[in-house]
């Protein structure tokens, strides 16, 4: 039974994103595959509402309502620099009973072995550690916290894995912004001894400040086959973005080899802190969440239009393309 209902949220995860390359505006007929719950979002300003901020009781009642519209879904949580705050672990053990697979995206910050065994205990079912540098400059430089607190909690998080006996996904990101190419061959070495399940580049949100050493980045990333999980179509926009670097979201879309709208308003569904509700961080937000999430995407058709006609195709993994299949 437990097997045929997982077999269900993936086929409707699978029909979600598929319908989203279609980019009907009509939000009764788009539903969004994921929910994103961003508990920091100071790097997207436009996004941080007016409101306040959500307590526990509101973050449970949101994902209660979610799961009770789209049936359980996978639920990102985004914790740059703030993994270690409890409402990450309210977030997470609430999701994980309702059957939503969970995903923590972090620098790494405050997370130890005890930490790192409770994220686990609550039912985190994947973990993605942003990682510029080995060195405390370059990590500080490309991300922001020191090397010591990234590789403690990518530590914490496999010696957790290992004696919880858990399928724990854990991913590195590392951001391809300035200072990135110092030490990307040392991160990615770094990374396969330490035992971490694979690790991906991340394009910046716009294109601004980005290195240009495609060589390298090509070299690194042929070397690491499986190991990496870029698409090839992923790394050729994000060569296009170094390259024609104007400042906008992602690239211009005659740059870009995709020739569909942009699927992002069926892809997700982001809850920022402050109660901002949207799928795409570049346009005018859906609303302000009040008591139902539902009236709030009741009126998503001004954001899944704006998101439709956009000119510009995102390359930043949160905003790209998701898979089909998954």
């Amino acid at each position: 039974m437990r097997q045929l209902e997982n077999n269900l949220i993936r086929a409707r995860g699978v029909l979600r994103r598929a319908w989203s390359r279609l980019s009907t505006t009509d939000p009764e007929l788009v539903a969004p595959a994921r929910l994103v719950l961003r508990l920091d979002d100071t790097d997207l300003p436009g996004t941080i509402g007016n409101s306040d901020e959500l307590s526990p009781d509101d973050w449970n009642r949101l994902i209660a309502q979610v799961v009770e519209w789209l049936g359980p879904v996978p639920v990102t949580v985004i914790a740059h620099q703030s993994a270690h705050d409890p409402h990450v672990d309210t977030l997470v053990r609430f999701a994980h009973r309702m059957e939503c697979h969970t995903t923590l995206v972090t620098n790494g910050t405050g997370i130890d072995e005890a930490r790192a065994e409770t994220l686990l205990d609550v039912g985190l079912s994947a973990v993605r550690v942003v990682m510029g540098g080995v060195s405390d400059g370059v990590q500080r430089k490309t991300v922001g916290n020191s090397a010591q607190e990234a590789t403690r909690a990518v530590g914490a998080l496999l010696a957790a894995k290992r004696s919880r006996a858990t399928k724990l996904d854990v991913e590195i990101a590392i951001p391809w912004v300035e200072g990135a190419t110092i030490e990307l061959t040392a991160v990615v070495g770094w990374a396969k001894q330490a035992g971490v399940d694979g690790f991906r580049i991340v394009a910046p949100h716009k294109a601004t400040g980005l290195p240009a050493d495609p060589e390298l980045l090509d070299q690194v990333v042929d070397a690491a086959e499986g190991f990496c999980r870029n698409t090839a179509y992923s790394i050729e926009e994000l060569h296009s973005m170094v390259a024609h670097q104007d400042g906008g979201p992602g690239l211009g879309r005659d740059r870009a080899q995709r020739r569909w709208k942009c699927p992002v308003g069926g892809q997700r569904l982001v809850i920022g802190a402050r109660r901002a509700v949207y799928s795409c961080p570049f346009h005018e937000p859906i609303g302000v969440l009040g008591e139902e999430v539902t009236d709030v995407w009741a009126g998503a058709g001004r954001h899944l239009e704006s998101i439709s006609t956009c000119s510009r195709v995102c390359v930043h993994t949160d905003l790209a393309p998701e898979p089909i299949f998954g």
